[in-house]
């Protein structure tokens, strides 16, 4: 029987008089990976940061979020890496990158400066950082946009987390280059054991990285399930209307858009 790693329960968050969240259930087993889809203020980002614990003060919670294999709640950095949308802003600009991820290394390694520095390397060898030796004292606006989304992913992984939560991580990337980051992380995720929540608004990159699919709309979550029931054999309406607006290369030609008729949700 499969491991439960996250159990989220009746999920609610609040900001203000605004739901962003409302009666969220979902189980993610050890070692899974759960494509959270949906339109933007979908609650998609407030789900990813409340499992994070990185929801604002300002926000209101009931419900509950539970990881059955820790005795406490995990802690940020060491056993949850986080991977953010931009990169330019997980990163500080006034600070080498080897020290970004060194101080990370230290914080939750307990290891010596030295040793951190050595980790940092290896990191940055890992996700692919040309002459990553040599680059340990630059600093991020010396490096492109998928480079630093590469440090930023090193950085998330710098403590051995067993969970890594990415927001969207190649939206604010060229075709090409998130092509390259994708791959990369699902390399990673695999080799290290990692269980993997990732929010997208690609139907595609969900479907062929995704075990399972959680689908989001206003809030509610409308369809959770295995990525191939969910995909092939939709329940939900909305759902059918996200897979509905999906354009490939291969999509015949249309006179118009494919449109999401909200006034057929409610």
């Amino acid at each position: 029987m499969t491991e439960t790693y996250l159990r989220v329960r009746n999920l609610c968050v609040n900001y203000g008089q605004t739901a962003a969240l409302h009666d969220v259930s979902l189980d993610l087993a050890k070692g899974g990976r759960l494509a959270v889809i949906g339109e933007s203020g979908s609650g998609k980002s407030t789900l990813a940061m409340a499992i994070a614990g990185l929801l604002p003060k300002s926000a209101r919670t009931e419900g509950a979020i539970e990881f059955p294999g820790f005795s406490h709640w995990p802690k940020l950095g060491k056993d949850i890496g986080v991977l953010f949308q931009d990169p330019s802003g997980s990163l500080d600009p006034v600070m080498k990158i080897g020290d970004q991820i060194a101080e990370v290394v230290m914080t939750h390694e307990r290891t010596g400066w030295i040793a951190a520095r050595v980790r940092a390397v290896e990191l940055l060898d890992r996700v692919r950082i040309p002459k990553a030796l040599s680059r340990l004292n630059s600093y991020p606006h010396e490096f492109s946009g998928g480079q630093k989304q590469r440090i930023a992913l090193a950085a998330a992984l710098a403590g051995n987390p067993s969970l890594l939560v990415a927001d969207e991580p190649t939206s604010a990337l060229d075709t090409v280059v998130q092509r390259h980051i994708v791959n990369l992380l699902d390399e990673l995720v695999r080799d290290s054991g990692l269980t993997l929540l990732f929010v997208t608004h690609d139907i595609a990159l969900a479907s062929e990285r995704a075990d399972q699919i959680a689908v989001l709309y206003k809030g509610r979550l409308v369809e959770w399930g295995s990525a191939a029931k969910v995909l092939g054999q939709p329940e939900h309406p909305y759902t059918r209307a996200l897979i509905g607006t999906h354009i490939a290369l291969d999509t015949p030609r249309r006179k118009r858009l494919a449109e999401i008729d909200a006034s057929a949700l409610q």
